[in-house]
């Protein structure tokens, strides 16, 4: 069965086995300063509050993938995850009140990273690939959906 979130709630989902529409395309960018079992969490609520603007959402699927777990270890995995643990609660509050006047998503996507950057989640590299990554967007044409949303 399919499920979605809705304006003003937030799900988990990572970088595994999802599929992404052309019109989120500017959402696929992941931080690189925190670890890799973080950044696809964060993108994932970075991502579903803009969406709200563009009055888009998420939806989950059934899986349609088997993982085999490859050997490795746990106690890393968790080491690498309690940014997860200690400072999600403090940033979805954050993305809740969080808003902006930019006329368009990739200025409120710079806007916020920029403001994740200030609030001590991401770091000054992150700020600077969206930035790069939101101009290969633009150079390849892609087209940003429209803010739906003003605050």
């Amino acid at each position: 069965s399919t499920q979605s979130t809705w304006a003003g709630s937030f799900a988990p989902y990572n970088a595994q086995a999802t599929l992404h529409f052309e019109p989120a395309f500017w959402g696929l960018f992941l931080p690189c300063t925190v670890s890799g079992r973080v950044s696809d969490i964060w993108r994932g609520y970075v991502t579903q509050r803009l969406m709200w603007d563009i009055g888009g959402r998420i939806l989950f699927q059934s899986p349609w993938v088997i993982q085999n777990r490859n050997p490795h270890s746990y106690l890393a995995d968790l080491q690498s995850e309690i940014p997860l643990y200690l400072q999600t609660s403090e940033l979805l509050k954050y993305l809740l009140s969080w808003n902006s006047t930019a006329d368009t998503i990739d200025q409120r996507l710079i806007n916020l990273m920029v403001d994740l950057y200030e609030f001590n989640i991401i770091e000054e590299n992150d700020v600077l690939f969206t930035h790069s990554f939101i101009q290969d967007l633009r150079q390849s044409g892609y087209k940003f959906p429209k803010i739906i949303n003003k605050l």
